[in-house]
């Protein structure tokens, strides 16, 4: 059995986003195949962990569990803010299921220039730094891996010590969803939504939008859809799941504001359009899943769409609804194959309304479509799904091309010491640690990328920006 600390900097506790769900779900995976877990977090709300340990992240927490673990699982931006971590000699598992390089071009396309140019840079640091100490990564789609996998061959990652003996380098990287409990959701008997919420029935035809509406995603088209579903199911109901993300890092949405502007244009607020401006608890979310009807998911043709792997259409198949979703990413290729849905057009209000009404008024293709999403289901449970994690920390391997001297990098070394010596500019440390403190991992590496901006010859040519 292995040791094992799993780094994130999400917020954990009733209220989880996706990468919080997935880094709590592989720590309740691996404790109960008898590994010793630790998650370190960068808070914790009013959440039990359930057989491993919790850790509140610090240099002083993170360095002293890296210096106990064997095996050290890190996701999102926690390599960039403990580089201890890469210094530790220990094996590395990088999770990049979710492509926050791809995720952050969209979420500042409409921002001024120089903002999008200082996050795209601290982001783009943080996947390079990722990319180059991994042991082991983790990805969630093979489409996916097919990306990743050119990363890494500009990362020199591809080269004959890991082509060696593994000539598919699924030891390098292999694909590990997202997933989902393998006991069937039950209701708690508390209603959600239905004689709840105000302009829900009891008997209302409920749809729902799980999840957060983030930039990348295109709530618009349905809300222009819906007038046309309520001419033929006037008791149609939609419900936006959470508005208000669970972490103070993650900023207010440009998109959201828009669909909630929309649905007041349109008549249709708090009256068949809701919006839940919090964040629904992980346990209570089933709740509300048993509730609906249908599930939709709608987004934009882009990058992201290309690479993403849509965490909120696995509660949909957990709850064992049909789904409704745009075409484009992983999960409508899934979905049209399966027949666990409807696929609908980029932006096509009338292609949304006529796949809602269909569901919503032919019960036969509902059925059908149900049975498919109930014969899918065991594919997705957590244990399938993360099976090349589970297998990696049961017999734990280095990469080749990163034994010895790449582990020692005299540069990375230097650099560390320098960091916490007394030769360092004393403000340095202080205001670091303020800004992360105050304002989170995503505002420190925006303001560190903008002094290395300010720092960069002045003599080039501008970008061809907007």
């Amino acid at each position: 059995m292995s040791r094992i600390l799993v780094v994130s900097t999400d917020h954990f506790g009733k209220a989880m986003a996706g990468p919080a769900i997935r880094c709590w779900e592989m720590c309740r995976l691996l404790a109960s195949q008898g590994h010793a877990v630790r998650l370190g977090v960068r808070s914790l709300g009013e959440s039990t962990p359930d057989g491993f340990e919790i850790l509140l992240n610090s240099e002083a927490a993170i360095g002293a569990g890296a210096e106990w673990a064997d095996v050290i699982v890190v996701q999102g931006l926690a390599l960039s803010i403990y580089p201890m971590l890469k210094l530790s000699k220990k094996r590395l598992v990088v999770d990049i299921y979710d492509p926050f390089n791809l995720e952050i071009l969209e979420l500042f396309h409409d921002s001024p220039w120089d903002t999008r140019i200082a996050h795209y840079t601290g982001q783009q640091a943080a996947l390079v730094d990722q990319l180059r100490w991994g042991d082991f990564f983790l990805c969630a789609s093979e489409k996916q891996r097919d990306y990743w996998l050119g990363a890494l061959s500009v990362a020199g990652r591809v080269n004959p010590h890991t082509h060696g003996n593994d000539r598919l380098l699924r030891r390098l990287i292999d694909v590990a969803p997202f997933g989902i409990d393998p006991s069937p959701p039950k209701h708690s008997g508390k209603p959600a939504a239905k004689g709840v919420l105000p302009g829900i029935g009891k008997d209302d035809r409920l749809l729902i939008w799980g999840g957060g509406i983030y930039n990348w995603f295109d709530p618009l088209s349905l809300l222009r859809a819906w007038p046309a579903v309520l001419e033929r199911v006037p008791n149609a109901r939609l419900l936006f799941l959470g508005v208000k993300h669970p972490s103070p890092d993650v900023p207010a949405m440009a998109v959201a504001t828009r669909a909630i502007q929309l649905s007041e244009e349109l008549g249709l607020r708090d009256r068949t359009v809701h919006f839940n401006m919090e964040w629904v608890p992980y346990e209570r979310r089933k709740d509300f899943l048993l509730e609906s009807e249908l599930g939709v998911s709608m987004h934009f043709e882009h990058l992201e769409t290309a690479f993403s792997f849509r965490t909120r259409i696995l509660d949909y198949i957990w709850s064992g609804v049909p789904i409704v979703a745009t075409e484009g990413d992983e999960f409508a290729r899934w979905i049209q194959n399966r027949g666990a849905g409807r696929v609908v057009s980029y932006e096509n209000p009338a292609s949304i309304s006529d796949a809602i009404i269909e569901l919503l008024t032919d019960g036969e293709a509902r059925a059908a479509c149900c049975e498919a999403v109930a014969a899918a289901r065991p594919s997705f449970y957590w244990e399938e799904a993360l099976s090349p994690l589970t297998r990696y920390c049961a017999a734990p391997w280095s990469a080749p091309d990163l034994l010895g001297a790449a582990r020692s990098d005299p540069a990375a070394i230097r650099s560390q010491k320098i960091m916490h010596s007394a030769i360092a500019p004393k403000p340095l440390g202080p205001r670091m640690l303020f800004f992360l403190r105050r304002e989170g991992p995503l505002s420190l590496i925006r303001r560190m990328s903008r002094a290395l901006l300010r720092k960069m010859p002045r003599n080039r040519p501008a970008p061809n920006g907007p």
